[in-house]
């Protein structure tokens, strides 16, 4: 039962540096800037992002294999920490994101394969289409990666369903027989385990906005989220299910804000599904309602298979669409053009969310 002593360290780990952060960030300096946006209320710990940059870095202790993820997460997070001191540009960062996401690919984790739901078989990307796979790989890890810091909108959604995704991960790698009694996937499994315990130990003081997240952070969950999916065996139909709800509203902005305000896709706005339903029930309500969601997916993702797995992810496309759509027809803004802010100004009132 080692993973579940690793998801302990992770919980109490977490919880202790978070309020530790909390008592002395301020002391540090570490503060955020709501004077930028206008905002009158005094300045809170920030970016807690830290914290979990801090705890990726124990990775190495469970498995030296984790070396180049650590080494990933090292410079996403030391990038995404002076992002949110000085803001930085944002093809600054793409092109760093971009080339983080390359290192990982030429380390040896990658896409090989993806499962056949039809035939309960794996198609090799790798062996005979190699492009196609270096294509696939930094696509997922971009993208998983900038969803997660756009859903960063109200407190604790980006850290809540981060810590279901890490959970799902490693309980496939206990429940799976494939999996189970595969020991090339051991480390894999107490590594989800821990980082879902660090979401989960620092969970609450996020969720209470007695501490920031910052970029520091979303990109850091979001980064890891990615590189634990495909080092766990290309679970990306699980991934897909479990974020569905971050990835359709990520394509749904960009989208909106190309074809219908005929604008660049990183100028940010607070019209994201997030920000809709904070309106009609409130902040923390919409970080629990999401996660809860996330929470349901990430179970079915668990117990169905092959096609019944691709029959459950259409469906919760569909309905997540249609909810998304709903939620913007209940925006009082939803026919006006969004007040447009530079892509790192949108992170208010929670400083959070890049866009």
């Amino acid at each position: 039962m080692n993973f579940i002593l690793l998801g302990c360290v992770g919980i109490v780990s977490a919880f202790i540096l978070t309020y530790l952060s909390i008592r002395y960030f301020p002391q540090w300096g570490l503060l955020d800037f709501p004077e930028r946006y206008q905002l009158k209320r005094p300045r809170l710990p920030y970016p807690g992002g830290l914290i979990f940059l801090s705890l990726s870095l124990f990775l190495g202790l469970i498995d030296v294999r984790f070396l180049p993820v650590i080494f990933g997460v090292s410079i996403i997070g030391l990038l995404s920490f002076l992002d949110d001191r000085y803001n930085l540009s944002a093809k600054l960062r793409l092109m760093v994101h971009l080339l983080v996401a390359v290192f990982i690919f030429y380390m040896g984790i990658r896409i090989n394969f993806i499962g056949n739901p039809f035939s309960h078989t794996n198609i090799e990307l790798w062996l005979n289409w190699p492009y196609l796979a270096f294509g696939l790989t930094i696509l997922w890890i971009i993208i998983i990666q900038n969803a997660i810091n756009w859903f960063d909108g109200v407190a604790g959604l980006s850290v809540g369903i981060s810590g279901i995704g890490f959970f799902t991960l490693g309980l496939l790698g206990i429940i799976r027989p494939e999996l189970f009694f595969d020991p090339t996937h051991t480390s894999l499994t107490l590594a989800n385990f821990y980082l879902s315990g660090c979401c989960l130990g620092g969970f609450y003081y996020f969720w209470q906005k007695k501490i920031l997240l910052g970029d520091t952070g979303s990109q850091t969950l979001g980064f890891l989220l990615a590189v634990m999916a495909i080092f766990s065996g290309a679970k990306i139909a699980t991934m897909l299910l479990v974020l569905s709800l971050p990835l359709l509203d990520f394509f749904v902005v960009i989208v909106r804000r190309i074809f219908i305000e005929k604008r660049s896709p990183l100028k940010g706005d607070l019209n994201h599904a997030h920000h809709h339903l904070k309106r009609l029930i409130g902040e923390k309500y919409t970080s629990l309602s999401f996660i809860l969601i996330s929470f349901l997916f990430g179970l079915m993702s668990i117990f169905f298979t092959g096609i019944i797995k691709v029959i459950i992810l259409f469906i919760a496309v569909i309905i997540t669409l249609i909810g998304i759509f709903w939620l913007n027809l209940q925006s009082p803004t939803r026919f006006k053009k969004s007040v447009v802010y530079r892509e790192k100004n949108t992170k208010e009132p929670q400083r959070n969310s890049k866009t």
